[in-house]
């Protein structure tokens, strides 16, 4: 009697145990699954950068590479630009989403290139809504490839607007500006690269240093 009472015992305890460990095994799915999962409504300002970091990295690749093909170009990039959408580089300057387009397409069709990012960087207002991202890396020009890649350091900026600050990757952009060095352009062509850097800089720097002085009498 005493020894069934003592199994009877050790079972219903082992049955406890194991429930209250399946317990604890939900509950823990149940909390892993909340902290991979977070809502959008619940994004830190944080997250809400990173996620346009990575938007920014993406439609840096998709405006700098000639294999895009348009009409990928048009469904994912086209989206994203706002009505009055501004576009500006040392050649020129544009305005509106039908001029950025039509740009964006031509540029593709006549060039060759692809853009290797370095550093990139995005600053979101407090209240989630503006910003600013920032690109900083090498366009290289493949007109001549492969025979000849013209590699150019290249600044892009993409001033921004997210209508709904917990949905960020639905932001739309409202300036576009390209910036790169004419000095740079001209170094990277052969031979006139090497006049360029061998014989007009050291002369211009001489000719400004005679200027200053005289300026400076």
């Amino acid at each position: 009697m005493i020894l069934a009472h003592v199994l009877s015992s050790y079972c219903f305890l082992s049955c406890v145990a194991e429930r209250s460990s399946d317990t604890a095994s939900s509950a823990s799915r149940r909390y892993a699954r909340r902290m991979t999962s977070t809502p959008e409504a619940h994004r830190t300002h944080e997250q809400r950068t990173r996620v346009l970091e990575g938007a920014f990295r993406r439609l840096t690749g998709l405006l700098y590479d000639t294999s895009v093909t348009r009409a990928r170009m048009e469904a994912e990039v086209a989206p994203h630009l706002a009505e009055g959408v501004t576009f500006k580089d040392p050649w020129q300057t544009g305005v509106g989403k039908d001029a950025y387009r039509t740009g964006m397409a031509g540029f593709h069709a006549m060039f060759r290139f692809d853009f290797d990012v370095r550093q990139l960087n995005v600053t979101l207002a407090p209240d989630g809504r503006t910003g600013r991202a920032m690109v900083d890396g090498v366009m290289h020009l493949k007109q001549l490839g492969p025979i000849f890649t013209y590699p150019l350091r290249t600044i892009l900026t993409f001033a921004f607007a997210v209508a709904d600050p917990d949905s960020p990757e639905h932001f739309l952009v409202t300036e576009h500006e390209e910036m790169w060095s004419l000095g740079d352009m001209i170094e990277a062509v052969p031979l006139l690269g090497r006049i360029y850097s061998q014989r007009f800089r050291p002369a211009f720097a001489k000719g400004f240093l005679i200027a200053s002085r005289v300026a400076s009498r």
